[in-house]
């Protein structure tokens, strides 16, 4: 971890000076410690509970000895004691708990609030069933300030699959009143396709985090480099050990800073007999994602752009579900007007009047009728008035129909006489004489 050209927000309560000061002669702290952690790039002693202690027995100018104790004095600093009664971790929880809209007030009700902090967030579901869209909502709703159900703090995001798109952010932050590059100003994008990016974000991660104090990091998605990288079977067990140390991490990161994270998950076909008929997809990573996560959400289609958000699996909060809309500036409970039916309330609105508009079309019509009728007359002769009608069209067809009559009688068979006496019939026996 190295420091970083970032605008610090040091927190006084928590800085390594008086970290330092306060634990020494409790835990038996060396005057160096000090130095090696400031020159390591660590000024927030909160990171020494996010980090391991095989890791910071690695920092220059700390032994293993001195790991040890900064760790148990992180812990008893920052967790509380390692025995507490149930009462009192609630209460410590409760206060320390934070929730910040996610832009669907439907949402928010069965997540008890919204957005919980120290939480980890898990969202599931095929794909264009809104997992990028809510948490790019949530990016812009973490950094209202409190009185307006946000948390007033910047947001880390991570993007694994080139989703992102800032004019779309930008949309989302004028809904909810924020200047159009007000809200990048706050948001801070990692670029990581691919599984090295990542690895090497997530290792500096913890330095970023005490300079930027986050109350969202966002990751989406965290299985798409793994699926990519870690394709085969025989590497199942690698991939799963990154991955539980890359959660782990996160994990760490959410306690000790009061954040939240939410990371999407991609899902796959359920091949089993019996489980496929219930879940014909199931969330991806195995175990070792869903054990690590606190609230495991499942989102579904709908029709159109409506959307299901399910709680599949959290400790507190039942398996409740809610419906919400895809619309161009994020997630919302209201579903947004199109073109065809903005169109569509205008000729309604017009047809409310229904007997002015009876009126117009029967005068359209009959306006019609006229021109209709004034083509279909020839024209008037020298010296005729235009106002009466003319002769000619009527000796015409009359004169036409007496044609049709005598071609018809000329053309008709004359029936033969009834009177007329028909011939002979010949004798049917022959003259055997010869003539």
């Amino acid at each position: 971890m190295s420091v970083i050209d970032l605008p610090v927000k040091k927190n006084i309560e928590t800085a390594i000076e008086k970290f330092i000061d306060k634990n020494m002669k409790k835990y038996s702290l060396p005057k160096t410690a000090l130095k090696a952690l400031k020159d390591f790039g660590i000024f927030d002693a909160r990171v020494l509970s996010v980090l391991t202690e095989t890791e910071i027995a690695a920092i220059p100018g700390i032994s293993e000895k001195t790991a040890s104790a900064l760790v148990r004095a992180a812990d008893d600093n920052f967790r509380g004691p390692l025995f507490q009664k149930a009462a009192d971790q609630s209460e410590r929880l409760m206060e320390k708990r934070k929730y910040f809209t996610t832009g669907s007030a439907n949402l928010d009700a069965i997540l008890g609030g919204g957005m919980p902090t120290s939480a980890i967030v898990e969202i599931n579901g095929e794909y264009r069933t809104g997992k990028t869209q809510t948490c790019l909502t949530c990016s812009v709703t973490a950094q209202l300030p409190e009185n307006e159900g946000g948390l007033g703090r910047p947001v880390i995001y991570f993007d694994t699959e080139n989703s992102f798109q800032a004019e779309h952010l930008q949309k989302i932050g004028e809904r909810f009143g924020f200047e159009k590059d007000e809200i990048l100003e706050n948001l801070f994008i990692v670029e990581a396709e691919q599984l090295r990016y990542l690895n090497q974000a997530i290792d500096r991660l913890p330095g970023y985090v005490q300079a930027l104090d986050p109350g969202l990091i966002v990751i989406d998605s965290l299985m798409a480099p793994f699926r990519t990288e870690f394709h085969e079977l025989n590497l199942l067990a690698v991939r799963q050990k990154k991955l539980g140390r890359l959660i782990g991490l996160l994990k760490r990161i959410a306690i000790a800073f009061n954040t939240c994270v939410i990371f999407t998950n991609q899902v796959m076909a359920n091949i089993g007999t019996y489980g496929a008929q219930f879940n014909p997809v199931i969330a991806t990573g195995g175990h070792v994602v869903a054990h690590a996560s606190d609230i495991r959400i499942t989102m579904r289609k709908k029709k159109d752009d409506k959307r299901e958000a399910k709680i599949q699996d959290c400790a507190w909060l039942p398996s409740n579900a809610a419906e919400f809309y895809i619309t161009s500036k994020g997630i919302s409970d209201v579903e947004e007007k199109k073109k065809d039916d903005k169109k569509k309330d205008e000729t309604e609105e017009v047809a409310g009047v229904s007997p002015v508009k009876e009126g117009l079309e029967a005068v359209a019509q009959s306006k019609k009728a006229k021109k209709a009728e004034k083509l279909s007359s020839p024209p008037p002769e020298e010296g005729e008035d235009p106002q009466v009608p003319s002769s000619q069209p009527v000796k015409a067809a009359t004169a036409a129909s007496e044609e049709a009559k005598v071609e018809h009688e000329e053309k008709a068979p004359i029936k033969k006489s009834a009177t007329k006496k028909k011939a002979p019939k010949a004798s049917a026996k022959k003259s055997k004489v010869p003539a």
